[in-house]
């Protein structure tokens, strides 16, 4: 199970989001009761911030050693808020609610990929004799199990899979003439899995 982070990249910020953006953090975290001994101190932070904020006021006027200021001292208060956002992670332990009241954006929490049923098999016959085809239209499955059976399958039918990383799949050594019934099962993360429909053919001659 994955633990809850907050997000430790501001590079996504403009320079005046990133000021907002750290006053506001600067300010939950204060007295927050969560975070008794912040890492590194707020007063630090609090410095970093002072500094960026009229290194970026200077460089409104876009005088090249002032712009040259400016993102030296973006990248200063971007490092100390790193800091106390892995300070942040390591008390909250996972608990969103105390990684919420510190300031910092939550990650988003990855989620698993939720399968489409595979819809309708599609046989064809192979190039060989005993050869047979399946291919399912829907494709964003992990992995995919191309199931075939010699007897019209009941609920105790004991399939024979061929599980590949493709949609399709030829079968081969089959009976030439003889009739069979397939199937694909879609296979995802967390053991998901969805089922196609039945088919039958015959295999090649």
């Amino acid at each position: 199970m994955k633990t809850a982070k907050v997000l430790l990249d501001f590079s996504r910020y403009t320079d005046a989001n990133f000021l907002q953006k750290s006053l506001y953090i600067i300010t939950c975290m204060t007295g927050n009761p969560n975070f008794p001994t912040p890492v590194p101190p707020l007063t630090d932070v609090q410095a970093a911030y002072d500094t960026y904020g009229n290194a970026l006021a200077a460089a409104a006027a876009l005088g090249r050693q002032a712009v040259l200021d400016k993102n030296i001292a973006r990248e200063a208060l971007e490092g100390v808020l790193a800091q106390l956002g892995r300070y942040v992670m390591y008390v909250a332990n996972g608990n969103e609610s105390i990684l919420g009241s510190s300031g910092f954006t939550l990650a988003k929490m990855p989620q698993p990929m939720v399968l489409d049923n595979p819809g309708n098999v599609i046989l064809e016959h192979g190039d060989n004799p005993g050869e047979l085809i399946s291919q399912v239209p829907k494709q964003n499955g992990m992995s995919f199990s191309h199931q075939i059976t010699d007897a019209a399958p009941t609920e105790d039918t004991v399939w024979t899979s061929h599980t590949v990383s493709t949609a399709k799949y030829t079968f081969t050594g089959l009976v030439p003439g003889k009739q069979y019934w397939v199937r694909v099962a879609v296979l995802g993360s967390r053991k998901q899995i969805k089922y196609s429909t039945v088919a039958t053919q015959f295999a090649s001659l």
